[in-house]
């Protein structure tokens, strides 16, 4: 009769969803190895049996047997999680050893609470496992939910509805002693899972610690910690005349701490703090010892239980809302970033559209415009020299209406690249003023040594075959080009740009296909009333 409470199952919470929940641990691939599946087996059923002796004889001394609380339930939960049903023998064999040998029930009295045992924290991680998010059992409400729900609740249910049966069909429990036994059975449990299984899954890495800000305590935050241990330590001490001082509500607001290390360091070590306070909790009131005495609560076990699952829930609440609310901002701030990328993309083709010629490629008259006026600025700044090359096409227009606008913008983009593969390695800035006429402008360069690079241009153009697609001959076109330089008494872009304009204009005048130089701004007699062809 004394081994009924013992339905040391309590395995929750745990995800058997070792491979949804676990995929990203190393736990699977390791229990895919037979060896090493024996091997975890056995370290289970080792520290199954080993805690629940432990914890059977710690509070036997006090008189309390079975355990109030069934620690061994929470390592049934994390073996579940980590294993899944390939852990079930070990939890089996755990359970057996402690039901047959510590609490001395028949071999079949153990045997069928420890199928109970078993199974019922892999059912309660089924459930778990089917409410666990993605991001992790305990970063989500929902996680939290399903923790308490499979692991906490149906695992000890479970645990203590086949316990509770196997005591009365075999061990002969009384009727009427059923429903004590089945309600002492699924508190030990649950407080076992509630104790001890968050904490082991953190510290083992079975489940992800939520991200909080900064993984290092902080000097402040250090001290909270010890503080706290410290003053557990303390309460838990005071013999019965102190303690009498201290009103058993007020240890609740150990909590206060308790959430200052959940948000501020980690769920792991508030958990860590948790456990500290726990056993120190429980050590001292068995001791006669602290605020929690028969003479102060009716059930000073019992107080220190909802002490610890009052402050285990707002930990793990806080931090799933808290992560909740993280990952929130991040996916806010992640299409944020996304959505000013996008703006920048759309406005750096705006504007690339805005100064680009759509036929050539490089840059239209507002952009070439702009950026002479600049170098103009900085030529006068810093009295470097400045050139303007003008080039104009000889007689384009015969070209599209013999050969269609379709072969005169296929010279067009020609002769851009012509001119663009003369300027490569030049900070020189090049662009279509409108129709066949092109500009260039080049800073740090005089108005001789531009010259020169012009007559390349010219001899270049005047190389090429423009032949298209169907041509059976050679089409040849050639350039006027002309070249200017920057004067004191230039004042903006136009200045220079009616010198080269009447340098072009000379340059046909005196036959096509050549290069003037003009550094004078007076207009040329021979452009005032003239109808010469371009």
């Amino acid at each position: 009769m004394q081994h009924w409470p013992q339905g040391e199952l309590g395995r929750s919470s745990a995800t058997a969803d070792e491979q949804q929940a676990r995929a990203s641990g190393p736990f699977a691939a390791l229990l895919a190895q037979p060896l090493l599946l024996v091997a975890a087996n056995l370290v289970v059923a080792v520290l199954y049996a080993g805690l629940g002796a432990a914890v059977g004889l710690f509070f036997a001394r006090y008189g309390l047997f079975p355990a109030p609380i069934w620690l061994p339930a929470g390592i049934a939960a994390v073996a579940t999680l980590v294993g899944g049903i390939r852990l079930v023998p070990g939890i089996f064999a755990g359970s057996f050893a402690v039901n047959g040998l510590l609490l001395d029930a028949g071999l079949l009295t153990a045997a069928l609470i420890s199928v109970s045992n078993s199974l019922g924290p892999w059912v309660g991680a089924v459930l778990t496992r089917a409410l666990r998010p993605p991001t992790g059992l305990f970063t989500r409400l929902r996680g939290v939910l399903g923790f308490v729900a499979g692991g906490v609740l149906l695992q000890s249910m479970l645990t203590a509805l086949g316990g509770t049966a196997a005591l009365l069909l075999v061990a002969g429990l009384p009727l009427d002693d059923a429903y004590s036994v089945f309600s002492r059975w699924v508190l030990c449990d649950a407080g076992g899972v509630f104790f001890f299984a968050p904490a082991l899954m953190l510290w083992i890495g079975a489940e992800r610690t939520p991200a909080v800000p900064g993984h290092r305590m902080a000097p402040g935050d250090a001290a909270v910690f010890g503080a706290t241990a410290a003053l557990t330590a303390l309460l838990f001490a005071l013999p019965p005349p102190l303690a009498d001082l201290v009103q058993p509500e007020a240890v609740v607001l150990l909590t206060i701490p308790v959430t200052w290390v959940t948000l501020r360091i980690s769920l792991r070590a508030a958990y860590s703090l948790l456990t500290l306070i726990s056993v120190v909790a429980t050590v001292g009131t068995l001791a006669g010892l602290g605020p929690f005495q028969p003479d102060a609560v009716a059930n000073p076990l019992r107080a220190v239980g909802m002490m610890i699952v009052l402050m285990a829930t707002n930990a793990l609440a806080l931090m799933a809302l808290l992560s909740e609310r993280r990952e929130a901002e991040a996916r806010l701030a992640e299409g944020n970033a996304r959505l000013t990328e996008e703006v920048a993309d759309r406005t750096a083709e705006l504007r690339y559209r805005a100064e680009t010629d759509d036929l050539t490629g490089i840059g239209n008259r507002g952009h070439f415009l702009r950026s002479l006026a600049a170098h103009i600025a900085t030529a006068r700044r810093d009295g470097g020299p400045l050139s303007l090359i003008l080039l104009d096409l000889d007689q384009f227009r015969l070209l599209n209406d013999m050969r269609g606008h379709a072969a005169g913008d296929a010279a067009l983009q020609a002769v851009a690249k012509l001119v663009a593969g003369r300027l490569e390695g030049m900070p020189a800035n090049l662009g279509r003023l409108g129709g066949e006429v092109f500009a260039v402008s080049l800073p740090g360069l005089d108005a001789n040594a531009a010259s020169a690079l012009a007559e390349a241009m010219r001899a270049a153009v005047a190389r090429h075959n423009f032949a298209t697609e169907g041509d059976a001959a050679p089409v040849r076109l050639t350039a006027s080009l002309g070249v200017t330089g920057l004067l004191p008494r230039d004042q903006a872009a136009e200045d220079m740009l009616k010198r080269a304009d009447a340098a072009v204009f000379l340059a046909k005048a005196k036959g096509r296909n050549r290069v003037e130089l003009r550094m004078v701004s007076e207009v040329p007699k021979e452009m005032r009333a003239s109808s010469l062809s371009r």
